[in-house]
């Protein structure tokens, strides 16, 4: 009886073997490194119709498994290249290139408002509140100083709903 597992473990690493080999050469048609090369082209047009650099990640892994095929290396050293360094660059390479990609920190809402310029429609009494058109917006505001209709403003700061103005 052991004699019989013993050649049905070998009939099944062999037919493991067999289908990695199959599905790493393309059916015979590439080299392990072609097929590496492939797979990177693959996932780089992936890689742009998806955001957050996720799929770009596995491409860096691909190249370096493809700089192991043609440094000679067997199958199973390339999977283990192809995943250490998948696992590598998702802790390091993809920050860095969300880090560079990303857009910088832009103000929105209430602190975008500050230094914008403005017009006075309905007068602004010293300590006391009118309103102000920023843009195509009506904003009530305040101001330390008097300020009549027309009066050309800039933002100094915003307070709740309120705009802090001071003369341009």
């Amino acid at each position: 009886m052991p004699i019989f597992l013993a050649i049905q473990e070998s009939v099944g690493n062999r037919a493991a073997d067999s289908f990695l080999d199959t599905v790493m050469t393309l059916g015979g048609t590439v080299t392990h490194a072609e097929m590496w090369m492939w797979l990177t082209l693959v996932l780089l047009i992936a890689e742009i119709f998806t955001a957050g650099f996720f799929i770009g990640a596995f491409a860096v892994s691909t190249v370096c498994a493809a700089a192991a095929a043609w440094m000679g290396f067997g199958r199973n050293a390339q999977l283990i290249v192809f995943s250490v360094v998948s696992i590598a660059s998702l802790i390091w390479v993809r920050p860095f290139f969300v880090r560079i990609l990303s857009p910088h920190h832009v103000e929105t809402n209430a602190p975008s408002l500050v230094g914008q310029p403005g017009t006075v429609v309905d007068s602004v009494p010293a300590g006391g509140f009118g309103r102000v058109r920023l843009s195509n917006e009506e904003w009530r505001a305040t101001s330390d100083s008097n300020l009549s209709v027309g009066d050309a403003v800039r933002v100094l700061s915003v307070k709740g709903n309120t705009l802090v103005v001071g003369r341009s």
